[in-house]
């Protein structure tokens, strides 16, 4: 399980997402994302932080949203992937037909 906490107060209500749903009826969507702490949990205990997501448009464009709040992984939540590292083998004979 996953508990957020945000300050409502500090949505952009600009980015909210209004759609009309196949039964006729209107919705409006808080799309968030979160941000993996970097050095595991803060003195706080949260995981993580949560911001308002952005388009890839808004996000090229250099728009900058506040975090709205924090997040904690409880109980059995699984945990996050661990970052991989790829390495590259070089075999010099595999490449001993390549003419470059």
């Amino acid at each position: 399980m996953f508990t957020l906490s945000i300050d409502v107060l500090k949505i952009d209500k600009s980015l909210l997402k209004e759609v009309t749903k196949q039964d006729g009826t209107k919705a409006i969507y808080l799309n968030l994302i979160c941000w993996e702490n970097e050095h595991g949990k803060d003195k706080y205990d949260n995981d993580g932080t949560v911001k308002q997501s952005l388009s890839k448009e808004q996000r090229d464009a250099g728009t900058k949203v506040q975090i709205l709040g924090n997040y904690k992984v409880k109980g059995d939540a699984p945990a996050p992937a661990p970052k991989v590292e790829r390495i590259v083998h070089q075999d010099s004979t595999e490449n001993d037909d390549i003419p470059f």
